[in-house]
């Protein structure tokens, strides 16, 4: 069980103020009563009238009370699925920081033109979710589906290839975490994909149909050129050749049913992605969250029932016991 408003909880003091007047009352009413009437008349008056039954009306007043409280309070117990729409879609970005993104065919590197178009295509989202996804040999969420753009940014603007903890390029796993974020979004759920195309594990093309079979639809950013760059990796001093693996990218594209996009320093390319986005997946969102049930309707139904069954108590005595 869980209480929503704990900090309500000091209004089960007013019980006790209650309490009081209700016995000041009760004093009270009886004093004056002898005041204006005589003895004899103030006795039969008061031999009508049960105490226990008077006592009773008092508790279930009491207890209905405490019910009104324990409703505001807004207890919880048990699990309901709840469905909510908003305005926008859901993007899962996906990018890449395998050492092949420090290419230098796009100054200064692959990865800080990429973090460039990212950071702006993030600006241009209004009330749509974003999530981000590093990847390299293996895939990091780094932040979860979320409408605090800023916060997005703030963790882009700190990855680098040094932040990936095996090396490599495996697209697919880039995608499969993605496939698993969107497991409470609805189906306009995108995947922007930012890479230079080398999919060392051959897994996106796969991961990319699974999406789709979903009704996800994964847009694919190639960063880098086909002629490529020479790359040297750190650990060994080894040099290797890399190039934007355009076919790749396309097919992921493709069966992914999203679309392909040559970045390029025009940044054209980000409003056209973005436009495509929009009119494909639509600008509502629908998501499915799992959250306790409020049962407050519980207390309000038997403060009801408590003061019902009060104003149909008479606080009378039996006709044989007023003799």
């Amino acid at each position: 069980m869980n209480i929503y408003h704990p900090n309500h909880l000091w209004l089960l003091w007013i019980l006790v103020p209650v309490v009081l007047l209700l016995l000041w009352q009760k004093r009270r009413r009886r004093a004056r009563f002898e005041r204006f009437a005589d003895q004899q008349y103030s006795q039969h008056w008061l031999g009508r009238h049960s105490p226990f039954f008077q006592t009773l009306k008092y508790v279930l007043m009491m207890l209905a009370l405490v019910f009104i409280i324990l409703a505001l309070l807004r207890p919880q117990w048990d699990f309901e699925d709840l469905e909510h729409e908003s305005a926008g879609m859901d993007v899962i970005i996906c990018l890449d920081l395998s050492l092949s993104m420090d290419a230098t065919d796009m100054m200064p590197t692959r990865l800080q033109w990429a973090k460039l178009q990212t950071t702006a295509f993030i600006e241009k989202l209004k009330d749509d979710r974003v999530g981000l996804i590093s990847f390299a040999g293996n895939a990091i969420m780094e932040c979860p589906l979320t409408d605090d753009h800023e916060a997005v940014t703030m963790i882009l603007s700190g990855l680098d290839t040094s932040s990936t903890v095996r090396p490599g390029t495996d697209i697919g796993a880039a995608l499969s975490m993605a496939e698993n974020s969107f497991i409470s979004s609805g189906g306009n759920a995108t995947v922007l994909l930012i890479t230079d195309g080398e999919d060392l594990q051959g897994n996106g093309v796969a991961q990319a149909r699974r999406l789709a079979s979903a009704g996800r639809r994964v847009f694919v950013m190639g960063i880098g050129t086909e002629e490529g760059a020479w790359v040297q990796n750190p650990a060994t001093g080894e040099r290797a050749l890399s190039r934007l693996d355009v076919n790749t990218l396309k097919k992921i594209a493709a069966v992914g049913n999203g679309e392909f996009f040559m970045v390029s320093p025009a940044q054209t390319e980000l409003e056209t992605a973005l436009d495509h986005m929009l009119q494909q997946a639509g600008r509502s969102r629908k998501r499915t969250e799992t959250a306790m049930k409020d049962q407050y309707a519980f207390g309000v139904v038997a403060a009801l029932i408590l003061l019902l069954a009060e104003s149909l108590i008479l606080p009378l005595r039996p006709r044989e016991k007023r003799g």
